[in-house]
């Protein structure tokens, strides 16, 4: 009887949960058929007449280009998250599968990489983009977004699990050391995508280096579209930005579908650990 009254209670708990995450993202999807009238009265939750019509003046670039500034958050979100999968992997196969003298201070580096606020970095990063020659392009954007301290210390752990006779066998036959690490892609498949899902979410909400490195319309990313639509004028309607917010989570939706699977045996592994 009293577990089956605790099972009670976490259920309601739970369904209360979700109801209160659940809340804001629906009133965004019901606020994308409003008027600015109905929208600023927090106290109208279901549309008085649905109104399609702002999803057409989204597509129609009145704006801003939507589409375009979509596609540019999937490639530099795609850039991003790729590119710090594959420099964290290789970082962390060299920290965790070597028995190096300097893992412990290079474990350091990783965690204050990792306090350091990107507010602290965000103007040498915008020098060091701009000396390359990439203000204004995508590159310039996704590039500082590949040095991850939280993916070295995540494949440092990842790594050091990996028996160790795999890799001296590998080396036994001649395999250099590269060739030994894309052959442990495959044993750490579940961790590059988890982690790759990961930062591909982080990039695609990033705001301060978009907001520094990209100056012309063409470049935006989607947030920064949304965030210049919102602070040009509260006249223009509301439902624009509600629709652009809710479309924004479609490429979301299907990379965690995609990923899904890897990510529960990533999380069951990393626990198991």
């Amino acid at each position: 009887m009293s577990r089956k009254i605790v099972s009670i209670i976490v259920g309601c708990l739970l369904a209360l949960s979700t109801i209160v995450f659940l809340y804001p993202l629906f009133w965004m999807i019901l606020g994308s058929f409003k008027s600015n009238a109905e929208i600023f009265n927090t106290r109208i939750f279901w549309p008085r007449e649905w109104a399609g019509q702002y999803y057409g003046i989204l597509f129609s670039n009145e704006y801003f280009p939507f589409i375009r500034s979509m596609a540019n958050s999937i490639a530099v979100s795609l850039t991003q998250g790729v590119g710090a999968t594959l420099l964290a992997a290789m970082a962390g196969f060299v920290i965790g599968s070597y028995r190096l003298r300097a893992r412990n201070g290079l474990l350091g580096l990783g965690v204050l990489v990792v306090l350091i606020p990107a507010q602290m970095v965000a103007l040498p990063l915008f020098i060091w983009v701009n000396f390359l020659g990439l203000f204004d392009s995508l590159l310039g954007v996704a590039l500082p977004g590949m040095v991850s301290g939280l993916g070295l210390l995540f494949f440092a752990r990842v790594y050091s699990q990996v028996p160790r006779d795999l890799l001296d066998v590998a080396r036994m036959e001649g395999a250099s050391e590269f060739r030994i690490f894309l052959l442990t892609l495959p044993l750490v498949r579940p961790f590059l995508i988890a982690f790759g899902f990961a930062h591909f979410v982080l990039s695609w909400h990033a705001h301060i280096i978009p907001m520094l490195v990209l100056n012309s319309e063409e470049t935006r990313t989607l947030p920064i579209s949304l965030a210049a639509l919102y602070g040009s004028s509260l006249n223009s309607p509301q439902a624009v930005l509600m629709a652009g917010s809710a479309l924004g989570m479609l490429p979301l939706v299907a990379v965690f579908a995609f990923a899904y699977p890897q990510l529960k045996s990533a999380l069951q592994e990393f626990v198991a650990q």
